[in-house]
């Protein structure tokens, strides 16, 4: 089997935690954050993967003025703008 490298930079707070964790555990540093990854991911997909509505296309231009009549495209664009430069909220921590 293959193994790909990837650089992984980390603050280092996180990287002595791993660091402690990979000799309580008599791990490898590598195999420490593999072991991590691989138990964290469940976690991380159920608390950031899209829900339903999240696959939802927006509207195109087009079908905003089907819906809501003939606005100015100038306001479609700065709604639009606006939107796209909105926070995106950080997951609750548990």
């Amino acid at each position: 089997m293959k193994n790909d490298t990837y650089p992984l930079a980390m603050p280092s707070d996180l990287l002595g935690e791993v660091r402690r964790t990979a000799r309580e555990t008599g791990l490898s540093m590598a195999d420490t954050m593999r072991q991590s990854i691989k138990l964290g991911l469940p976690k991380l997909k159920e608390r950031l993967a899209a829900g339903p509505v999240a696959k939802l296309k927006p509207f195109t231009k087009e079908e905003a003025n089907q819906c809501w009549g003939k606005g100015s495209m100038h306001e479609l664009d700065a709604l639009e703008h606006y939107c796209a430069n909105l926070p995106v909220p950080k997951p609750d921590e548990e």
